[in-house]
């Protein structure tokens, strides 16, 4: 029979030292999520307004290229109306609605005219929202949740120092194999119960 009872006491120890890793990454899992709350909370504001800065650096940017674009467009024009006499005429035939007498004109529909292309607009692409955006205008306007986060944050540390700090493992195992217990005597007097 002493044979039989070391293979126990190692099978406690191997059994103690896994939940001493358990009781371990709670404590560490809760700490860090702790941390993170904390963390969002706290850089939420400045991250907002960061996001807003790189979303109007990114606007302006396009805004720069498609004026870089158009500039380009009326520097071919320039050389265009400096060498070419044919494009000033039709430019002025356009601009003044005129027609030369042995033309055929068309009229369009609806209104539509041709028109050149020197006074027309730029249109500036809307840049997108990022997906995390939203969440963070919350965590930065909102003090509800940002109190809320805090305390959450707060419980978790005391929990987590309270409950499962690594030095607290044998008060968890006892305290687990106790819940386990109360849970299979609540389970074996429901399935008597049933069986009647």
């Amino acid at each position: 029979m002493k044979i039989s009872q070391p293979p126990r006491r190692a099978a406690r120890s191997d059994d103690h030292s896994a939940l001493e890793w358990v009781v371990s990454l709670l404590f560490w899992g809760q700490m860090i999520a702790a941390a993170s709350l904390y963390g969002v909370v706290a850089l939420a504001p400045k991250l907002t307004v960061f996001v807003e800065l790189q979303n109007d650096h990114l606007r302006t940017q396009t805004q720069l290229v498609s004026l870089e674009n158009h500039i380009h467009e009326l520097e071919k024009v320039v050389v265009a109306l400096q060498d070419d006499p044919r494009v000033i005429e039709e430019l002025a035939r356009l601009d003044l609605d005129a027609s030369r007498p042995d033309e055929t004109r068309i009229p369009l529909e609806g209104g539509e005219t041709l028109q050149s292309r020197l006074g027309q607009t730029m249109h500036v692409p809307d840049v997108g929202r990022a997906w995390y955006q939203p969440l963070l205008q919350a965590f930065a306007e909102n003090t509800s949740l940002r109190v809320t986060s805090l305390g959450v944050a707060a419980a978790l540390v005391v929990i987590s120092f309270t409950f499962f700090h690594p030095s607290q493992a044998r008060s968890f195992h006892s305290g687990w194999r106790n819940l386990r217990a109360a849970f299979a005597a609540c389970a074996a007097r429901y399935r008597g119960r049933s069986a009647r």
